[in-house]
């Protein structure tokens, strides 16, 4: 171990995903390699690796930093800068599945594929996945067009006009994502899936959970 990585904390809030909020952990193991090059018997590169083992105060369950650093990670102080990633992925950005009841299959595995690929980074397979929802909601619900782009203007049938112009901006999204390989900025697929879940909340949910509000009435 380097003497720049004895002086890691033994100490540290990180975000516990069971706990849901960032909690204290404690240390409770760690492992370094050092990685040296070295030219005629003068040191020309290095870089340091550090596993460590930290366990959450609050409910106990493990996480794994591995940290990170070269000769050229230095701050303003001289001091050795760390980079860290913690395994499992800190899900404090993540966005939740949802439970819709009477979601067809298909359109369910599009959804759930959608939301993990926005949850790993994979913004590209994202936009193309809310893309493929909105246009499988369209078949679903029969609603015509020759394209996409007509299928979301016959959706007046289902939805006010301002919604419908909307709805483009998914078939905009998915266009520059597979055409022209432009991941959409996070915030906007954030959006993006919130619209989606008050779609088929809408369109899905509340015809249903309608129908059954009206079988339990009982005459009076």
């Amino acid at each position: 171990m380097s003497e720049a990585s004895k002086k890691l904390p033994d100490e540290k809030r990180i975000y516990c995903n069971r706990c849901k909020n960032w909690t204290n952990h404690i240390i409770k193991g760690e492992h370094s390699k050092q990685f040296y090059e070295e030219e005629y018997g003068r040191l020309i590169f290095w870089e340091e690796v550090v596993y460590r083992l930290w366990i959450c105060a609050g409910c106990d369950q493990g996480t794994m930093e591995y940290c990170f650093t070269m000769d050229s990670m230095v701050g303003q102080n001289n001091e050795q800068i760390y980079d860290s990633t913690y395994y499992p992925p800190r899900k404090q950005q993540h966005i939740q599945l949802k439970k819709f009841r009477k979601l067809p299959q298909k359109l369910t595995g599009l959804y759930k594929e959608s939301v993990e690929a926005y949850n790993n980074e994979l913004l590209i397979l994202c936009a193309a996945g809310l893309r493929a929802l909105i246009e499988g909601i369209c078949v679903d619900k029969n609603i015509a067009g020759k394209n996409l782009q007509s299928r979301i203007d016959a959706m007046t049938s289902i939805f006010p006009k301002n919604i419908v112009e909307s709805l483009h901006s998914f078939r905009f999204m998915g266009n520059e994502a597979l055409h022209e390989l432009n991941p959409p900025e996070k915030k906007n697929l954030n959006l993006a899936i919130e619209v989606s879940e008050d779609l088929m909340n809408y369109i899905y949910e509340l015809d249903y959970k309608a129908s059954q509000l009206k079988a339990d009435k009982k005459p009076t």
